[in-house]
């Protein structure tokens, strides 16, 4: 939905439109004094940042820190130890599902 906005020729202040189509745009009053001398302005726009962008502007010491941080980590709070000792379905000793037996 594109919006636009418009300055007042009387009043000066900024009045925001919205129209559900970009060819629909059509004259318009004033919120604040009603008037219909409006003149379209350039709106402020905002572009979202990706979260590979969000990585290229991390600090470079981040990296050391997480490092340090991982290195005095214990065994037990890296995921990667959970899934080494994790065994494959097929090599279950019970089938079925062990949380709903009757």
């Amino acid at each position: 939905m594109p919006i636009y906005e418009y300055r007042c020729q009387a009043c000066h202040r900024v009045s925001s439109f919205f129209f559900k189509v970009a060819s629909a745009a059509r004259a318009v009053n004033c919120d604040h004094c009603g008037d219909a001398g409006m003149e379209r302005i350039m709106s402020s726009f905002s572009q979202g940042r990706t979260e590979a962008d969000e990585y290229r502007n991390l600090d470079p010491r981040y990296y050391k820190m997480v490092d340090d941080a991982l290195g005095k980590a214990s065994p037990g709070s890296d995921p990667d130890h959970y899934l080494r000792q994790m065994a494959p379905f097929s090599a279950a000793e019970k089938s079925g599902d062990p949380y709903f037996n009757e």
